[in-house]
């Protein structure tokens, strides 16, 4: 069975699929999938780059992870359906 392409509804402009970016925490290593309405929210770190953030779990630097690619999803990567 294949899937419907993603793609938004005309009278739901803002119901399409968010881009995911991987953050890790340098000290606690936690890491977690960030949507692009967040990382858009704050300056990033320099130009054409991405905020640093707070890791929710330790309180530390979140930063983005460049190893994982980033993920266009209409839910967090990591939800199993």
């Amino acid at each position: 069975m294949s899937q419907k392409p993603l793609e938004p509804q005309p009278d739901e402009p803002f119901t399409g699929p968010s881009d995911w970016y991987k953050y890790r925490c340098r000290s606690c290593n936690h890491t977690d999938w960030v949507e692009d309405i967040v990382v858009d929210a704050f300056p990033p770190d320099a130009p054409g780059g991405c905020p640093p953030l707070v890791c929710p779990e330790c309180g530390e630097s979140f930063s983005y992870d460049s190893s994982e690619p980033i993920k266009r999803s209409l839910q967090h990567p990591d939800h199993t359906i």
